[in-house]
């Protein structure tokens, strides 16, 4: 979906006097663009999940969730005024948690959607499983770091000075440590375990 503001910053579109007024509120709030990479975090998001800003909701939330949380976000993109939903993160030290998410849309003057604002509020935490991380080789572990930070084959390649079919190499090497079938699985995978 092409965006109808002309590449106008979303986080220009709110006042200063707003996010400095998000940046004391004691519940996690966030701010995610049209393509669902986070923009924005207040002090306790960033204490709940770390620094996620540029990264994609893939690399926030848990696969089992994922489809869900990207419904809910076409849900605001049709007209829903705000959605309600339950998903999985892995805390900043690796823990899992459960948490109520809320989330509206934010508008430009012209009324289309130019992202999400929500809240998120921690539910429960989530008992550790008893899976063990894998052995990853220096390579792979930094594979999975840009995976993590949301890069496509084409940036890792660039970012490691490598070919994308190596990088391709290296994916299908990191799933196979993992267990994973694909490279969300990975690294919701890996956050379970603690490599991220």
């Amino acid at each position: 979906m092409s965006l109808s503001v002309p590449e106008t910053d979303l986080l220009e579109a709110l006042s200063a006097d707003v996010l400095g007024t998000l940046e004391a509120v004691g519940v996690a709030a966030y701010i995610v663009d049209c393509h669902r990479r986070v923009r924005w975090q207040n002090a306790a998001s960033i204490e709940l999940v770390g620094d996620l800003r540029g990264r994609l909701d893939g690399s926030v939330l848990a696969s089992e969730d994922l489809g869900r949380a990207r419904e809910a976000f076409e849900r605001k993109q049709q007209g829903a005024s705000n959605t309600e939903l339950e998903v999985s993160v892995a805390r900043r030290d690796g823990t899992r948690v459960r948490v109520a998410v809320s989330s509206v849309p934010l508008k430009n003057a012209d009324g289309a959607m130019i992202g999400a604002f929500g809240l998120a509020h921690v539910l429960e935490e989530i008992e550790p499983t008893s899976e063990r991380a894998p052995w990853l080789s220096p390579r792979e572990h930094e594979t999975l770091t840009l995976l993590a930070g949301g890069y496509s084959t084409a940036q890792m390649a660039q970012q490691m000075s490598i070919s994308k079919e190596t990088v391709r190499n290296h994916v299908k090497g990191l799933l196979r440590s993992l267990g994973a079938r694909s490279r969300v699985e990975a690294i919701a995978k890996a956050r379970r375990v603690g490599l991220i």
